[in-house]
């Protein structure tokens, strides 16, 4: 997707892209690992795997931000009372694609480990595990788009993040702003969860 000048605005989607996959790897070692005869190396794998499942789960559904950026390089057209450029719908349609296909590798991924907890646990523990994950991944989304965090900093630079959480609980705004947000889309994946 271009521009009319030509310039590829969107380069940052095919990283973003790149990174929704990777549940669907961690997904994929979690089920190989688990029908792994029970020891302490399953224990060890399944929980590394688990962790980074979990660490990375968010990036599936975080392209639905980068729809964003769409809206930020067409303008408005009073005339129309809408966005009425091709190349604006071009972009966004091409852009919600490839948002869709996150959600959906997140879906699969998530309906995979549930299954795995609901064979472990029963169904209402992998209830309880899906909403969570949910949950914690609506919080990874909000902390990707608006404090710009990345899933590998909860290893490389722990300390700034402690600090950065430190700071956004000190503030009521932008502990309200957070709060609305996640809610908001931990709804949006829910219920495109129950969907798929």
């Amino acid at each position: 997707m271009r521009l009319p000048s030509g310039h590829q605005p969107y380069l940052f989607i095919f990283w973003n892209f790149f990174l929704a996959w990777l549940p669907v790897l961690f997904m994929v070692l979690l089920d190989l690992v688990y029908i792994m005869k029970k020891s302490l190396a399953r224990t060890v794998f399944m929980f590394s795997s688990g962790a980074l499942w979990l660490f990375f789960y968010p990036n599936s559904s975080y392209m639905v931000t980068d729809l964003l950026h769409v809206f930020a390089r067409y303008s408005y057209d009073p005339e129309q009372r809408f966005w009425g450029a091709i190349p604006f719908w071009q972009h966004l349609l091409g852009l919600f694609l490839v948002a869709l296909l996150g959600l959906l590798l997140g879906a699969m991924t998530l309906f995979s480990v549930q299954n795995l907890v609901r064979q472990s646990f029963g169904v209402f523990w992998s209830w309880l595990f899906a909403v969570c994950v949910l949950m914690l991944s609506s919080f990874g989304v909000y902390a990707g788009r608006f404090m710009r965090w990345n899933s590998w900093d909860l290893a490389t630079i722990p300390a700034n993040l402690t600090r950065e959480l430190k700071h956004l609980f000190g503030d009521p705004g932008q502990l309200t702003h957070m709060w609305s947000f996640c809610w908001l889309f931990f709804f949006i994946t829910f219920i495109s969860y129950l969907g798929m």
